[in-house]
Parts: structure tokens; sequence; C-alpha cells
């Protein structure tokens, strides 16, 4: 006969083996049509230039997608069968919540990122006209069929306790769509915080 009365004994696990919230770095690189305005020197400010080290996101909130393989139903007999749709839906869209450094350079990249794919005074697509010329088969389709020149990958790392690198999650081809506002309060002294919501094709992650 079955004793149900045993307790089971609880095996003891260490605090420190938990994944924290605030474990976790973005890393992004610039799309190549803007890499020609990096400057690596922190004091230079400029209206035309940005800072690629200055792409640093102290990030929180939703920022891992949701994954998605649906099924499909099929009737059958006066019941329903249900089976794998082996496909996955578009995802949607990941809002990165950020701290504004003290300079706006973080600020300041997506902005310009943004006003390449649609200038805030001309209200086209590259108004400057930056978009490298190429006698490449590809580069010769029209400027809106070249998304490759505003795409780029963004990464998440998430962390240990100890900062290492555990896990990779990639977002492919991905640029930003909106870019938030910035509220002021005279009354109190948080630390600025905006958010970008950006969009990408594919989302895939790796154990380090």
């Amino acid at each position: 006969m079955i004793n149900n009365n045993i307790t089971q004994p609880i095996v003891p696990q260490s605090q420190l083996n938990k994944s924290r919230v605030d474990k976790f770095l973005l890393v992004l690189d610039l799309p190549p049509v803007l890499k020609q305005y990096n400057s690596n020197n922190i004091s230079t400010r400029s209206q035309d230039l940005i800072n690629k080290n200055s792409i640093q996101f102290s990030v929180f909130g939703s920022v891992i997608p949701q994954i998605s393989v649906p099924e499909v139903t099929a009737p059958y007999a006066g019941q329903a069968y249900k089976a794998s749709s082996h496909g996955r839906p578009p995802y949607e869209n990941v809002t990165v919540n950020f701290t504004v450094d003290n300079m706006f350079n973080n600020y300041w990249v997506i902005y310009k990122w943004l006003n390449l794919l649609n200038d805030d005074q001309e209200s086209i697509y590259d108004a400057a006209n930056v978009l490298p010329q190429s006698n490449t088969t590809l580069t010769k389709l029209p400027k809106l069929l070249q998304p490759q020149s505003y795409q780029v990958d963004l990464s998440i790392y998430g962390k240990d306790e100890f900062d290492n690198n555990v896990i990779k999650f990639t977002y492919t081809k991905a640029f930003p769509v909106s870019l938030d506002g910035i509220e002021y309060n005279y009354r109190e002294s948080n630390e600025v915080e905006s958010n970008f919501t950006f969009a990408f094709s594919q989302f895939f992650a790796e154990l380090l």
C-alpha cells in the first residue's frame, strides 16, 4: 500500500541561480547608410553627426517577443482534429524602454535613423540623398527597394549574476518605427526615460 503521507525532500537552490530582469544588454549597430556620419569623439556634437559609442541603452520593458507556431483545425466525424500549421505569423513590433543619457546621445541616434526614413522637413525618404551609389545589381534597384541600407541585426544578451553573457536573442533586419516623446516635470528629479519601437523579420535565440 502506498503511503501518501511521505514528505518528499526539498532540494535547496542557490538564491543566485535565478534570472534577473536587470541583467540584459542591448547591442545595436548602425545601419550602413548612417555609418558615414559616425564620430567616435564623444566631445564632438553636431547636427549631422552621431556617436556610435552612444548606442548604450539601459533597457527595461517587454523586449522578448512571443513565439507562436499556431495550429490548424480540421473537422472530423463530428469532432475536430488539430495539427501544427508549421508556420509562424509575423512578429509584433518590440518596444524598448531606455534611460536617456545626460547628453541625449542615445536619443539622437534613433532620431537620426527615423529622420532618414522620413525627413522631418522634406517629408521624404533619404532627403539628403546619402544612400551610396553602386554598380552592383542589388543597388540598381529603386531606393525604396533597398531596405538593407537602413536595416541591421539587433541583439539582446541575457546575463548571469556575474554579468557573463549566457543567452543571445537576435532580431534580424530591424529598424525603428517610432520614438516616444519625453515628459518633463519640474516637481520631480527622476531620470529621463523614453522608448523606441522597432520592427524586425526573424527572431532566434542561442545559448552562449
